[in-house]
């Protein structure tokens, strides 16, 4: 009984000391999973471009400058991939896919599970949102992967993008809503989908700061949150510039 008993502790002993190990396998094939599902963006992006003069999918919440939205800016709902039927009535169906989700309509992408991570820990995951990728529905379906839309200028055509710059990452709209702990995931203009470590938790940490209400980018206004956005861009660029890179 008692070698018995010993036997039962050593293996008990030794699941609690590989659960850890095991945990940190499930998330690293999750993020392999992650970068292929912005690959694969990533393609769809570059035959969409293609096939219309080297532009970029188009948003309504872009700046007006930078295309003809209709609306104000609202960088912080760029993980929308179709409009809301009753907010844009006046939208046929095929205009209520935006961004990343032009892709999906237009067939250049046509997984809609590609447009989400399987590590985000929030409740924007494919499972609740399946139903709604119907085309008879025109409900909102939002991704857990967010579109930049544009370059740091403007730019709106992908050539004239320098070639390391971030146009679609895992999810930046909230602390809570983080695909990854540590970093993130991203397709760049050039098409390389790269792993950027969040040197010193500065995006958590500013994403955090915006929810609470607090510096520059909080108060929960549309105007801040895409000012938090946009800054959170800013910072991917950074990262992807220095040494904060790590080739996945």
């Amino acid at each position: 009984m008692i070698d018995i008993m010993v036997s039962m502790a050593v293996i008990g002993l030794l699941i609690a000391i590989s659960l850890p190990a095991l945990s940190t396998v499930r998330e690293s094939a999750r993020k392999v999973v992650c970068g292929s599902n912005l690959r694969q963006v990533g393609l769809g992006m570059s035959v969409y471009s293609q096939d219309f003069k080297d532009a970029l999918p188009d948003s309504v919440f872009l700046p007006q400058q930078y295309t003809n939205s209709l609306s104000s800016p609202s960088l912080n709902r760029m993980d929308t991939v179709r409009l809301s039927g009753k907010e844009y009535s006046d939208f046929t169906r095929d205009e209520l896919w935006d961004g990343i989700g032009i892709l999906f309509n237009e067939g250049y992408v046509t997984a809609p599970g590609v447009f989400y991570c399987p590590s985000h820990h929030g409740e924007f995951v494919f499972d609740n949102a399946a139903d709604d990728w119907n085309n008879s529905s025109e409900d909102e379906i939002i991704a857990n992967y967010f579109y930049r839309g544009a370059g740091p200028d403007g730019q709106r055509k992908i050539v004239d993008i320098y070639g390391q710059v971030a146009l679609v990452t895992d999810t930046i709209r909230s602390y809570n809503d983080l695909n990854h702990v540590g970093g993130v995931n991203i397709l760049q203009a050039g098409l390389a989908v790269e792993w950027v470590d969040d040197v010193g938790d500065q995006i958590a940490e500013g994403l955090l700061l915006r929810e609470n209400g607090g510096g520059g980018a909080g108060g929960g206004t549309t105007q801040t949150l895409s000012q938090a956005v946009s800054e959170t861009w800013g910072l991917l660029d950074q990262f992807t510039s220095s040494t904060g890179k790590q080739n996945d």
